[in-house]
């Protein structure tokens, strides 16, 4: 068993795929499926400020069996109309990830992994260039992982520029 996991792990290696730290401790295989929308549970953590951002961790927790899953999420603030619909607010999150290599992350059952979601107090702006507008929500999704799923989030984003960010998703609920 243990020289099938030592040669899965040089399998992956040699793809090109990084593993995230202790990513195998739970004793998930290496050759996990992808996750699929269906068993991962979006919610938030708890907000930190820094420098005029206040980062809220977006935490997705997997509730089905032990899956892999990459990348950066997408995130759009919205509001939700009266025809129950989601109204984008300003432009979507950017990505400040750009360059690095994504993480291939197992995810055993129960476990999460996070992205730290920034939002810029839009008073760091001039009114002209932000417009501010509040959002009662954003909308995530994952690439093909995860499917635009609402998490209600009362925040004051700008519609001229994009005064929110998003990056690599992290394995654990903190975003960093």
């Amino acid at each position: 068993m243990k020289l099938l996991r030592i040669l899965a792990v040089a399998t992956v290696l040699a793809s090109g795929l990084t593993l995230a730290p202790g990513a195998l401790a739970s004793g998930a295989s290496v050759l996990a499926p992808n996750c699929a929308s269906a068993q991962l549970r979006v919610s938030l953590g708890t907000p930190q400020g820094a420098a005029g951002t206040i980062y809220v961790p977006v935490v997705i927790t997997n509730t089905g069996r032990a899956c892999q899953i990459w990348g950066v999420p997408a995130i759009q603030p919205v509001v939700v109309t009266k025809a129950r619909r989601f109204a984008p607010v300003g432009p979507r999150a950017r990505n400040t990830s750009i360059g690095q290599m994504p993480v291939r992350h197992v995810v055993a059952k129960a476990k999460s992994f996070s992205d730290a979601f920034g939002v810029t107090e839009t008073g760091n702006y001039t009114p002209s260039t932000c417009r501010a507008r509040n959002a009662t929500g954003v909308v995530v999704s994952l690439g093909g992982f995860l499917t635009r799923v609402y998490v209600p989030l009362k925040i004051s984003v700008c519609t001229r520029l994009a005064s929110t960010t998003t990056r690599l998703i992290v394995a654990g609920t903190a975003g960093d």
